[in-house]
Formats: structure tokens, sequence, C-alpha cells
């Protein structure tokens, strides 16, 4: 059984990812303190690092500019949800904030 540590808050949101074949879009389907779900358009291998920046709107950052947060992390785990889409659970070892 999964424990889970944080609270996990539906948000989907375009980001930019990078893996080890270079830079790439991909969507938030959740996100949490620890970790982010990712849609996208193929799996990546579990204990491979990935770096996700996430532009957080000033509207619901309740802030007058939108603020950048750049995550590094390693894919969990990879799977097909259809056709086109794999979903991609990360865990994020290290986060900036950028105002």
């Amino acid at each position: 059984m999964e424990l889970r540590t944080s609270v996990r808050f539906p948000v989907r949101m375009p980001v930019k990812i990078q893996t080890d074949t270079g830079r790439e879009n991909a969507e938030t389907v959740n996100v949490s303190a620890s970790g982010v779900l990712l849609a996208f358009s193929r799996a990546l291998d579990a204990g491979s690092s990935i770096e996700i920046e996430m532009i957080m709107p000033s509207n619901t950052m309740g802030t007058s500019q939108d603020v950048v947060v750049y995550c590094h992390g390693r894919v969990i785990r990879s799977y097909r949800k259809s056709p086109t889409l794999v979903e991609v659970a990360t865990v994020i070892d290290t986060y900036q904030i950028i105002s």
C-alpha cells in the first residue's frame, strides 16, 4: 500500500520538462509539496532524473506577478492512460521559487 505524505491539488497547467532526451512540454494533473503527476506523450523510465519548470499564475498565488518554480526530481512510475497519453508520477527532491 502506498502512503502519501502530502495533499495533492488537482491543478492542470502547462509545464516544461527536461529529461535526458531534451526539453519538452507536458501538463500537470495534480501537484503536491512532494511531487507532480504529469500528463505526457510517452513513458519515462522509473528512477530517471527530471526537471520541471512551472509558471504559477499570479491570480492563483495571490501575488502581483507570476511565480516560476523550478523543480528537480525523479520519475517514480509511468502508466499509459490512452494510446496518446501517459501519466508520469514524479517525486520532487529540490525546488527553487523565482518571483
